[in-house]
């Protein structure tokens, strides 16, 4: 999801839109990160090699009690964005029932904890984005350089302001219904394409229960919305609708957070490299698990060979110096036209678009059981379960 933003904003500025680009900077909410002394965190990669960590949060703020009521908030969705210094981006998802080892810690009343052994949600719940970052970078001993975060009230402004999105969902194998309806999350769809809004759109990312591999195929569903949202995010029909882009702009600046170290402008790898989403330069993968129980629970569980080999392919690059962004200047306002003219030479080299239409709240079209979204629409660009 802020995939997506990142790309309108960030390649605005690569079009000589750095006043637009200031001015929704400022409308990003910033949390500062603090590490225990005990923490010993990677080196960074440095020559041209990025890692961005992206949350969707849990969190019910905001939303009127409509998720129900669950105290704090815990990490729904985590990614690292690794942006190789050879050009190219694989997105790694963590499943929030990876078993690992949770780093100690100081809580917010001065209380110090020792490390333990916990489900990889457990760690944004206990310290938030500084000890998820830091439980990472312990598991993967890969330097974490940006974070990033939405949660639910903003993942639905942001599908909602693109007028709604087009997922495709395949039939089970034995002619099971179940990923076709779950009470717990909410989703109700049907075999082929179902054009979600936003509440739809997060009922269908959230859905665990019913699916033939849980909480793995909720991260292929994920992954496949991630495709679908960027594409359309990108689109000529987003980027020269100045109300359209508008919306979708206010939407994301004012539903994401990031570290008070990360800028907009710092995106800028990221978007570029997101934009070639669907081709063999971006590759969607997870972290390879497999079920198990400790202590009563149903958690996943990593080999750490097979985790070691895994991540061998996400291995730094000699640091070289790395250019300067250009200077920034404020601005107090950004008429929607002035947008638009920013952003038409972008539009000019998208993607192709996909097929979107207004949202409702129920599906608007269906194709073929099993037929394929567009290209990109997900980890392979096709459907998913």
């Amino acid at each position: 999801m802020v995939a997506a933003l990142a790309s309108v904003l960030v390649l605005a500025a690569s079009c000589g839109g750095w006043l637009v680009l200031r001015y929704y900077d400022g409308k990003v909410h910033r949390v500062p990160l603090t590490f225990s002394p005990s923490v010993r965190r990677p080196a960074a990669a440095g020559g041209g090699t990025q890692n961005i960590l992206m949350v969707g949060s849990d969190s019910r703020a905001g939303t009127g009690g409509e998720f129900g009521e669950v105290e704090g908030q815990r990490s729904d969705t985590t990614i690292l964005v690794h942006l190789d210094a050879d050009g190219s981006t694989t997105l790694v998802s963590f499943p929030r029932d990876l078993w690992v080892t949770i780093p100690g810690y100081t809580d917010s009343s001065g209380r110090g904890h020792a490390s333990q052994k916990a489900k990889l949600n457990a760690a944004f719940a206990l310290g938030g984005p500084s000890l998820l970052m830091a439980t990472l970078e312990t598991l993967t001993k890969i330097r974490i350089d940006h974070y990033l975060q939405i949660d639910f009230i903003g993942f639905q402004r942001m599908t909602d302001a693109l007028g709604g999105v087009t997922v495709c969902v395949k039939p089970l194998p034995g002619g099971s219904t179940s990923n076709l309806d779950d009470r717990m999350s909410g989703w109700h769809g049907h075999v082929g394409d179902n054009v979600l809004n936003g509440e739809q759109a997060l009922a269908f990312v959230r859905q665990r229960y019913g699916l033939p591999e849980g909480d793995l195929d909720r991260i292929r569903r994920q992954q496949q919305f991630i495709g679908v949202v960027f594409r359309s995010a990108t689109s000529t029909s987003t980027l020269t609708s100045p109300a359209k882009l508008t919306s979708f702009l206010d939407a994301a600046t004012s539903s994401i957070t990031v570290d008070d170290g990360t800028s907009l402008a710092d995106l800028q790898p990221l978007a570029v490299r997101l934009h070639g989403i669907g081709t063999p330069g971006v590759r969607f993968t997870t972290v390879p698990a497999s079920p198990g129980q400790l202590g009563g629970q149903s958690v996943l569980l990593t080999d750490p060979n097979k985790l070691a080999a895994f991540l061998a392919d996400l291995g730094a690059a000699p640091p070289t110096a790395s250019a300067s962004l250009p200077n920034i200047v404020s601005v107090s306002a950004v008429e929607p036209a002035a947008l638009t003219a920013v952003m038409a030479p972008v539009a000019a080299r998208a993607p192709a678009t996909i097929r979107t239409s207004p949202a409702t709240k129920a599906p608007l079209t269906t194709k073929a059981p099993g037929a394929a979204t567009a290209p990109g629409a997900g980890a392979a660009g096709s459907c998913t379960y």
